[in-house]
């Protein structure tokens, strides 16, 4: 049996670079740790192409202690920079909880010497109570092709005088509020743009105008006047729980995948009529899916998607959290799009009682064109005989386990 002498040799013996991609795969705390190694590894870490910084790692038992804490992870990351070779990062990340008024200084330092290392992949996720902005210099950073920008504090808003990230391909902003100006300006200074992801963001936009953007993702923001969306390029796009105000599709491509996720709850015309005019706006596409698990919802969009213009390009139709068993008319959707090729059906759970034809809604005549129907289920929902389904194009039917 090989000693643990001969096994750590081995290990040291692999080549620099093998050894600092190895490193990469943690955080930078951990990779520095690694100098008290041998001599083999003392500089090693100086020459790792990723950055990532984690406050919470300097906690003790788990408990944020302050000051005392905070002058630790700021004196270990300058540190860090100090003393690491200069070369280029394929990745930097920032974790840092709990900023206070005092650390602002040494945040945007950081940030600073940060767009200096040119790195490709940017993450920064900030806690604080207080109101705080990125420096301008992550901004205009050539280098960057990825950020996400994540900030919980009370209305955080980005605003940089200009922004000039001409290799930027993917953009994810989380609890920010999100205003004209700098949408325009992201839209306009990130020629290569090719994903805007926002979550939980408060919008104060009229417009998301892209000719480059080919995947748009929407997820719980808070909408503060309707917002008009033009991406002609858009190959995805993923509009899930929309609130306030409604969204409008002027040009959206007709190769674009829509995923429409609804409020469960609704409470008002108001609310309906957003769902509504959304839908309206979706003739082009050619795959869709559509998610709600309010019954009241489900039949109003049915009975008004007689008065919509025929969906001629949808080819893929998927509706998940519809009830087949409340007089959800499924023939009457499936009427509008001609040319439909596959529907995939999510289940809910239904009683032990309930027959196969109810589980359809006693829909069991669909239309022939549709070559492809999968019937997916809940982990609890019974097996399925359809030995009374008269709808022979079902090919199979998938149950979630």
């Amino acid at each position: 049996m090989e000693s643990t002498d001969s096994l750590v040799d081995r290990i040291s013996d692999l080549p620099d670079l093998l050894l600092t991609d190895i490193l990469s795969l943690v955080t930078t705390k951990e990779t520095v740790t690694t100098c008290v190694l041998s001599k083999r590894w003392t500089k090693l870490w100086a020459f790792v192409p990723v950055l990532d910084f984690r406050s919470n790692q300097f906690e003790q038992n788990n408990l944020w202690l302050g000051d005392q804490d905070h002058t630790k992870f700021l004196q270990f990351v300058k540190g860090v920079f100090d003393h690491r070779e200069a070369i280029h990062l394929e990745r930097f990340g920032l974790s840092f909880e709990g900023v206070t008024s005092r650390d602002i200084p040494h945040f945007i330092e950081i940030l600073d010497r940060a767009a200096k290392c040119r790195p490709r992949v940017t993450s920064i996720d900030v806690s604080t109570v207080e109101y705080i902005q990125p420096p301008s210099s992550i901004f205009s950073c050539a280098s960057i092709e990825e950020m996400s920008l994540s900030f919980d504090a009370p209305d955080t808003f980005v605003a940089p005088e200009i922004v000039n990230l001409p290799s930027l391909k993917k953009l994810e902003l989380t609890c920010l509020s999100v205003y004209d100006n700098f949408i325009r300006a992201v839209l306009s200074g990130c020629p290569s743009l090719e994903e805007l992801v926002m979550n939980c963001c408060i919008l104060d936009i009229y417009e998301i105008s892209s000719d480059t953007l080919k995947k748009l993702v929407l997820n719980m923001c808070v909408l503060l006047g309707e917002v008009y969306i033009s991406c002609p390029a858009a190959v995805s796009l993923s509009i899930k729980h929309p609130r306030e105000a409604g969204i409008r599709l002027n040009n959206v491509s007709p190769l674009a995948r829509a995923d429409i996720c609804f409020e469960d709850t609704v409470f008002d015309e108001y609310a309906i009529g957003i769902y509504v005019n959304l839908l309206r706006d979706l003739p082009n596409i050619a795959s869709l899916r559509l998610h709600t698990t309010c019954l009241g919802l489900q039949a109003l969009l049915v009975a008004h998607v007689p008065k919509f213009q025929a969906f001629e390009n949808l080819r893929i139709l998927e509706l998940e959290g519809f009830d087949m068993t409340c007089n959800f008319d499924l023939p009457c959707f499936l009427k509008q799009a001609p040319n439909l090729k596959k529907v995939i059906l999510h289940l809910i759970t239904p009683s032990e009682e309930a027959t196969d034809e109810e589980l359809l809604g006693n829909h069991p005549v669909l239309p022939e064109y549709i070559e492809t129907i999968v019937m997916r289920s809940e982990e609890n929902t019974p097996k399925f005989s359809y030995k009374d389904f008269e709808c022979t194009h079902v090919d199979h039917m998938e149950n979630n386990n």
